[in-house]
């Protein structure tokens, strides 16, 4: 199960993710997220992984599949409030954190976005 959240303030998606970004997941992010940025060309976005319990190869990938449709409007992607220990060690050691701007918090990527 996967809930998505998503709030546009000053010119940044904020995307806000609960539950498993998985393999049965993935469409559902995609037809929402990859989606609606790719429709509206944004180029600043922050997704926030606080509530994310779980995610496999098939998610990071989809995150960085929305990291390169960003990349190629000329933005930035952050991840932000990775507190969950799996996610994140999923995250590094797949080497794609290395793709990806990280902030602890939204507050904090609106600083990595130099806003």
């Amino acid at each position: 199960m996967l809930k998505i959240d998503m709030e546009f303030k000053k010119g940044i998606l904020f995307i806000r993710l609960e539950g498993s970004l998985n393999k049965d997941t993935v469409e559902k992010f995609n037809n929402e997220v990859i989606a609606l940025v790719l429709k509206d060309e944004i180029k600043l976005i922050v997704v926030n992984l606080d509530k994310v319990i779980s995610i496999d190869l098939k998610g990071i990938k989809a995150l960085t599949q929305l990291n390169e449709i960003v990349k190629n409007n000329n933005g930035r992607t952050t991840l932000c409030s990775i507190s969950n220990k799996k996610v994140k060690s999923s995250l590094h050691e797949n080497k794609y954190n290395n793709l990806f701007y990280e902030a602890s918090n939204e507050l904090t990527a609106l600083g990595v976005m130099k806003i």
